[in-house]
């Protein structure tokens, strides 16, 4: 058995594996009652900048991001707009409005209507102000400098950061501890992450950046998902450590 055919042959393996477990959650998940999974602490951070803004008559900031340019790597970037529709479905009538802002203009027309749509349902149309949704930017360094006066400004409850980030983003976090401010950060950048790990705000990891609705990580499809990516993760560690010593035993090239 040649060098290529024994690679083969362990990715092979590694494949039929996978493709077993997934079946194997799919048909486990229907089956099972799940003990509950616990909601991202960022996310019940989300529904308290929330109330934090109703009863003390505050503004809340949302930071969009990059959206469909520049660092945006797929649709899973635009989790904020999901963000973005829980927070203003509950915060319609507070005393003071949300304020979203953007850095793409694609981004920010896609958010005004999520804005609208939501004073809309809450037959609360004469309330809508576009102003209230805005473009701080036509590029991500020039939307993180508008973002900057407006965190600046006193009366705000908190700013929450959901979407495509840089990590030069972290400037945001810095003026945000000085403001006093509180800060909530979800990207699926792990750049970004690991920036932001070292400040403050309270951030997401990993897969959890993909639960943008507050207190839906309960579903069943969810804790399927979840036992699923779990189990992925050991058959990966595992085959990442039977390489290593084949690697070292003289087996693999």
């Amino acid at each position: 058995m040649n060098t290529l055919s024994q690679t083969d042959f362990l990715a092979g393996v590694l494949i039929v594996l996978i493709i077993l477990l997934t079946f194997l959650a799919s048909i486990l998940s229907k089956r099972k009652n799940y003990k509950p999974l616990q909601t991202p602490q960022a996310f019940s951070g989300i529904d308290t900048l929330m109330h934090r803004s109703s009863e003390e008559g505050k503004t809340l900031i949302i930071g969009l991001g990059e959206g469909f340019s520049g660092l945006s790597t797929g649709m899973g970037d635009t989790t904020g707009l999901l963000v973005e529709r829980t927070l203003m479905n509950r915060v319609v009538f507070n005393d003071k409005p949300t304020q979203a802002f953007s850095s793409d203009g694609a981004l920010a027309n896609i958010s005004r209507m999520v804005v609208f749509g939501a004073y809309q349902n809450a037959t609360a149309t004469e309330l809508f102000r576009p102003e209230h949704n805005q473009l701080s930017g036509p590029s991500p360094f020039a939307g993180m400098a508008g973002l900057l006066p407006e965190l600046a400004r006193p009366g705000n409850a908190g700013l929450v950061m959901a979407g495509a980030f840089r990590p030069e983003s972290i400037l945001i976090a810095d003026l945000a501890e000085r403001k006093r401010v509180p800060l909530i950060f979800t990207s699926g950048s792990v750049a970004s992450q690991a920036a932001f790990f070292a400040t403050e705000a309270e951030i997401t990891l990993g897969e959890d950046y993909y639960l943008p609705a507050v207190g839906k990580s309960n579903r069943g499809y969810v804790q399927g998902t979840a036992m699923t990516l779990n189990w992925l993760r050991v058959i990966i560690a595992i085959a990442l450590l039977v390489a290593a010593v084949l690697k070292l035993s003289g087996v693999l090239p």
